[in-house]
């Protein structure tokens, strides 16, 4: 008897050994985790301004407006010293503008010819209004801008009224975006907030006078490249001082016989007719007295022949009346007709033909034969 309980005591111990190691990994799997980590609290990130774009630099010509709705056109005319390399660049800029040449027209001479056109460059062009201002900047950097004259007017004022409001309400969603971009936001505002987006998205949309000026507008620009004019001071000057020698033949009319050779100065306008002139002749012996005469000189050009406007081969006519004095007083009228072989670069070179008449007590008839050189100034 005291065996049984002896062995059921032992059993029983055993038992409860065995229950104790088995339930110790138990217990230790129950035992509680630590706590998850908890997300920071979301902070509201006010929009950051956009940093301010850099100045474009100036070109010194007027911008154009550059809304698309607005029918725009004009006129621009430059110099280039490289016309052919300029006009091809052009080109090729408003193609990469998204333009398109519609009209060309290109004279080009090396050295231009007495009355010959003059080298240009000519183009018409249509791109988008916005890319104006793009293309004039381009024309101030490679070339010279003589003459700009461009204009723009809208198509119709509902357009120009829809895009004045559509703008508002795109400024208006984008405020209330950035209002609800809030976390702190009192529900009841959010809310409102929403309310108001969708209403001015949904008038926006079902506005068809809206999107009335989607439909994209061309300007046209008419452009004209010129070779820079070479400054010509003859052209600029305003006075002509003329410095003349000639032969003057007597005996036409009257007692007189021989020639006399001459020299003198004058002063004048840019034809070489219209001048102040005082002329001296040398006596044909050391016994005769010089010959003297003041005149004052009218004339024209010929237009058949370029009005004067030529280099060269510039034909006139005139007229000159004054004091001479020739072993005695007489009143001197004379014709002129002339040509001017030389006319550019400040230097003018003529020659011409006088017939003269001495009108006295004893009139006399000569003929003056001579050539000046004047410097414009």
């Amino acid at each position: 008897m005291m065996h049984r309980q002896a062995f059921a005591g032992s059993l029983l111990v055993s038992a409860s050994l065995i229950a104790a190691c088995a339930g110790a990994p138990k217990t230790s799997s129950l035992s509680p985790r630590p706590a998850a980590r908890e997300a920071p609290p979301a902070a509201y990130q006010a929009p950051v301004a956009p940093a301010p774009a850099p100045a474009a630099e100036a070109s010194g010509h007027a911008d154009v407006n550059t809304d698309n709705s607005l029918i725009s056109n004009g006129s621009v005319t430059a110099s280039s010293e490289n016309l052919l390399s300029t006009a091809s660049a052009f080109r090729r800029e408003v193609y990469r503008l998204g333009g398109r040449v519609f009209a060309e027209q290109i004279h080009y001479g090396a050295e231009a010819e007495a009355g010959a056109q003059s080298s240009a460059a000519t183009y018409r062009i249509k791109l988008l209004p916005r890319l104006l201002p793009d293309l004039l900047d381009w024309l101030g950097k490679h070339s010279t801008i003589t003459a700009q004259d461009v204009s723009s007017i809208i198509a119709m004022e509902s357009e120009g009224d829809a895009s004045i409001v559509r703008a508002d309400v795109q400024a208006r969603i984008a405020e209330i975006a950035a209002q609800l971009a809030d976390p702190a936001l009192d529900p009841h505002d959010r809310a409102a907030l929403e309310t108001e987006r969708g209403r001015l998205t949904g008038a926006a949309i079902a506005d068809p006078g809206a999107m009335a000026d989607n439909t994209r507008r061309v300007a046209i620009l008419d452009v004209r490249f010129e070779a820079p004019r070479r400054p010509d001071p003859y052209a600029r000057g305003t006075l002509v001082g003329h410095a003349r020698g000639a032969l003057l033949g007597l005996g036409m009319l009257g007692r007189g016989r021989g020639n006399r050779v001459g020299g003198g100065v004058a002063i004048g306008g840019r034809s070489p007719v219209s001048s102040f002139e005082v002329m001296g002749y040398a006596g044909r012996t050391m016994d005769e007295r010089a010959a003297v005469t003041v005149t004052l000189g009218i004339g024209s050009y010929s237009r058949a022949f370029g009005a004067g406007k030529r280099s060269s081969l510039n034909p006139y006519v005139g007229a000159r009346l004054g004091y001479a004095y020739l072993d005695a007083s007489y009143v001197a009228v004379a014709a002129e007709l002339g040509v001017e072989l030389v006319k550019q670069r400040g230097v003018l070179w003529t020659v011409s033909a006088r017939p003269m008449g001495l009108l006295g007590s004893d009139s006399l008839g000569a003929f003056e034969l001579g050539s000046s050189l004047g410097l414009a100034f």
